[in-house]
């Protein structure tokens, strides 16, 4: 087991970077980008301010859509963005265009430092200076500067006649370094963004994924055990009407009527700081029901039918002829085999319920996660896109693992060593 472990961790580095990197290429080839978008609201700016007219040069001059492909990382090639973006290669942790005087020259003020609270950041000049067609970084006294580098950036059909050049300092600020960059809407960062939704998305993941299997695998096993019954049949149709309902139907007709007719809940969106625990679940209950009902049926089928088949096996038979008791064979004998479909799904579930359902979360005004990703793939805000894809794709990936250790533990036969 430990060495199956193993290898499998081994293995989720290799998985990792195939599913960023095929994110990463759809975040650079798909048109309506932070730079479009841009270019989109200048214009409109533009027209409000009475401009009569596009500008000569478009919605935004070169210069500034250069600006803009530089801080969203559109400035490098694609292997060499994503490596900067994972955090294997240094990119440009801190940067200012500049253009050179007549005499080959530059002074540029950038930041020495971290600025203290209350006071202003502490700062220090440059010198930039080109010599033998090379672009060299000096202090006051004239000493070559390690820490900052400069290299030409010029334009096409750039007006002005003085070479521009960029000057910046390298620094790895990538996943590796849990930097995932900054919001194109808020301009905050990925993280800052992602952590305000976690707690939300958390809380009704958690309490989802209890509540699904809590009731599901009692009712499979009350199914089971009363096959073709009264109970089984009318549960069975309940189950199958709530599945055939979209789960966001549901969620407008439950808050119309449960809500804004009977006010049993509250209609507002989920306030998680200033409330009690008993007032937390009253604002979880409805849309914690609307997340969860359509996972009920596949659940409950799964246990009910797995149940059946194994008490239905030559082994229980045996048992049975044995004078084992009833109670026995249900819950010691066939239900622990009955269960290794639903082990082997478990793992998997957990990256589903932890993404939320942003139908419901729109529904219902709730912050979460699900939210978060549809508005960053509305408003193609790429730094928060593959940010939720990093979390999803992690938990998708340990699920994998946590699944098989479940059906170990449920299946004594299955051993992950090499001759099995």
């Amino acid at each position: 087991m430990r060495d199956y472990v193993l290898r499998r961790l081994l293995l989720i580095p290799l998985t990792f970077v195939g599913i960023t990197f095929v994110a990463f290429c759809f975040t650079r080839f798909v048109p309506g980008g932070p730079i479009e978008q841009a270019m989109a609201a200048r214009q409109q700016a533009d027209q409000k301010r009475g401009a009569g007219q596009a500008r000569p040069t478009g919605p935004a001059s070169p210069e500034e859509l250069d600006n803009l492909r530089r801080r969203y990382g559109f400035d490098k090639p694609l292997v060499e963005a994503y490596a900067i973006w994972l955090g294997v290669w240094p990119g440009h942790g801190a940067w200012q265009i500049g253009r050179l005087d007549p005499q080959g020259a530059a002074t540029i003020e950038v930041e020495a430092g971290p600025a203290a609270a209350e006071s202003a950041p502490v700062t220090r000049k440059l010198k930039v200076t080109l010599a033998n067609d090379r672009l060299a970084v000096t202090d006051d006294a004239g000493q070559v500067v390690a820490d900052w580098r400069a290299e030409p950036a010029p334009l096409p059909d750039d007006p002005a006649k003085a070479p521009r050049f960029v000057l910046y300092r390298p620094s790895f600020s990538g996943l590796l370094q849990l930097d995932l960059g900054e919001s194109t809407e808020s301009n905050k960062p990925v993280w800052t963004e992602i952590k305000a939704r976690l707690p939300l998305s958390i809380w009704f993941g958690g309490w989802s994924l209890v509540l699904a299997y809590a009731v599901s695998i009692p009712l499979g096993v009350a199914k089971a055990l009363k096959r073709d019954g009264a109970f089984d049949r009318s549960s069975t149709l309940t189950l199958f009407i709530f599945y055939s309902i979209p789960s966001y139907v549901l969620a407008v007709v439950l808050l119309k009527y449960l809500g804004y007719e009977l006010h049993w809940f509250p209609t507002k969106g989920f306030a998680w700081d200033g409330l009690s625990w008993g007032a937390r679940f009253h604002h979880t209950l409805l849309p914690l029901g609307c997340m969860t009902v359509g996972a009920f049926t596949a659940l409950t089928l799964f246990t009910r039918n797995g149940l059946l088949e194994s008490l239905g096996s030559d082994y229980i038979r045996t048992a049975r002829a044995k004078g084992v008791s009833h109670r026995r064979i249900v819950f010691v004998h066939a239900l622990r085999n009955s269960l290794i479909p639903i082990a082997a799904t478990f793992g998997h579930n957990l990256g589903f319920f932890l993404t939320g359902s942003f139908l419901i979360e729109v529904t219902f005004n709730l912050p979460g996660m699900g939210l978060l990703g549809y508005d960053a793939l509305l408003h193609r805000n790429f730094p928060v896109f593959l940010g939720l894809l990093t979390l999803s794709s992690l938990a998708m990936l340990l699920g994998n693992i946590v699944s098989d250790l479940c059906v170990a533990a449920v299946d004594p036969r299955i051993r992950f060593d090499k001759k099995a």
